[in-house]
C-alpha cells in the first residue's frame, strides 16, 4: 500500500513545479526547506543542492543585506509584498514581485514561503502607459501653444480692433461688447499659456529640476489663488532628464490631488538631498484622505500613474498623514 503521504507531497511538488513563478519555503533559521522547478532553474541548482542552503549563502551577502529587513519582518510574522529585479550570472534579468508569507502555528512562527511573480510584461506595460500619457499630454499642450492659444489671440487683437471702428462710428454700446470679448478672449490665451506650460515643462530643460518646480509652484499660487511654495535650501542638481521629468509630473499630481480633492489652500514643495538620499515633498493642509497603494481597482488613475512612475526612477512613494493636518506626498530615492 503507497504512502499517503508521499503521495500528497509528490502531488505538491508537481503542482508547484507548474506553477507560472518561483515558490519556496525557507526556516526560522533561513535554511531552505523546498523549492519548487522554476525556482531551482533560476538559481542552476539541483534539489539536493538548495535543501538545507542557507539563504544568505544563495542570494550573496549584499542582497542578503538589502532583504533582511523584510526577511525580520516575515519572521516576525507580518506578510511581505515588494518588487526587485533578479539579475543572474549570465546578466538575465526579470522585474519580480515578492511575497514572503510567515508560516504560523498559533503565535510562533516556523518559517515563511516565498513566492515571486515575473512581473516583466507588466512593467513594460507600466512604462507603455506613462509614454502614452506623457506623448498625449506634449500633443495637447503643443496644440494648446500653437493652435488654440494663437486662434483665440487672433480673436481678441480682431475684438480690439472692432471696438475701435465702432466708437470712431459712434456705437458706444457695441463697442463695449467687442471690448468685453478682447478681454475675455485674453484670459482665455492667458490659460492656454498656463495649461500648455504644465503640459510642456520647458522649464526642466532650460532652467532644471528646481527651476520648473518653481514655476510650477508660481503657476499653481496664480491659476488657483491658492499659496504654493517651492523650498530648496541647497543646490539640488538632477542631471538625467527621465528622473527629473517622472520627479515633476508627480509633484503635478500631487499638488492637483491637493486642491482638487483635498481643498487644499496652501502647499509647500520641498527638494532636498542629503546623505546621498533625493527626496521630493509635496505638503498641503487639505482634507487627509486614503490612498490605496496596492494598485486595486479602487486606486485612481493619479495615484497609479504616479506610483507607476515612482517605481520607474526606483523611488519609494509613501502617502502620510500630517499631524498638523493634510497630507505628504513623499518621494524618496538613493542619488546615484
Amino acid at each position: 500500500m503507497s504512502d499517503p503521504l508521499n503521495k500528497n507531497e509528490r502531488f505538491m511538488k508537481t503542482l508547484t513545479d507548474f506553477m507560472p513563478g518561483m515558490a519556496g519555503y525557507w526556516t526560522k533559521e533561513l535554511r531552505s526547506s523546498f523549492a519548487n522547478r522554476e525556482y531551482l532553474n533560476w538559481f542552476c541548482m539541483s534539489a539536493g543542492e538548495m535543501n538545507g542552503i542557507h539563504m544568505k549563502d544563495l542570494l550573496g551577502s549584499a542582497l542578503f543585506a538589502e532583504k533582511e529587513p523584510y526577511i525580520r519582518a516575515a519572521l516576525a510574522g507580518e506578510i511581505q509584498k515588494f518588487e526587485h529585479t533578479l539579475t543572474k550570472s549570465n546578466g538575465e534579468t526579470k522585474e519580480t514581485l515578492i511575497h514572503y508569507i510567515p508560516h504560523l502555528e498559533g503565535a510562533e512562527v516556523l518559517g515563511f514561503f516565498v513566492l515571486i511573480l515575473d512581473i516583466t510584461e507588466h512593467k513594460h506595460m507600466e512604462a507603455a502607459l506613462i509614454a502614452v500619457a506623457e506623448a498625449r499630454q506634449r500633443a495637447l499642450g503643443q496644440e494648446l501653444h500653437d493652435n488654440l492659444g494663437q486662434q483665440i489671440a487672433a480673436i481678441a487683437y480682431q475684438s480690439k480692433a472692432l471696438e475701435k471702428r465702432l466708437l470712431s462710428a459712434g456705437d458706444a454700446n457695441s463697442a463695449k461688447i467687442a471690448a468685453s470679448v478682447a478681454i475675455q478672449a485674453q484670459h482665455a490665451v492667458m490659460q492656454c499659456k498656463q495649461l500648455a506650460q504644465g503640459l510642456l515643462p520647458f522649464e526642466l530643460e532650460s532652467n532644471g529640476l528646481p527651476g520648473a518646480l518653481q514655476e510650477l509652484a508660481s503657476r499653481i499660487s496664480t491659476s488657483y489663488d491658492v499659496n504654493c511654495h517651492f523650498v530648496c535650501k541647497y543646490e539640488v542638481f538632477v542631471d538625467k532628464g527621465e528622473l527629473a521629468l517622472n520627479l515633476y509630473r508627480i509633484a503635478q499630481e500631487a499638488i492637483n490631488n491637493a486642491i482638487r480633492h483635498g481643498g487644499a489652500k496652501h502647499l509647500i514643495i520641498t527638494l532636498t538631498l542629503e546623505n546621498a538620499c533625493l527626496c521630493l515633498s509635496i505638503c498641503d493642509d487639505g482634507c487627509s484622505f486614503a490612498v490605496d497603494t496596492k494598485l486595486t481597482t479602487s486606486s485612481g488613475m493619479g495615484i497609479k500613474i504616479m506610483l507607476y512612475r515612482a517605481n520607474q526612477i526606483g523611488a519609494m512613494l509613501k502617502f502620510l498623514t500630517r499631524a498638523e493636518g493634510g497630507t505628504e506626498v513623499r518621494v524618496e530615492m538613493r542619488a546615484s
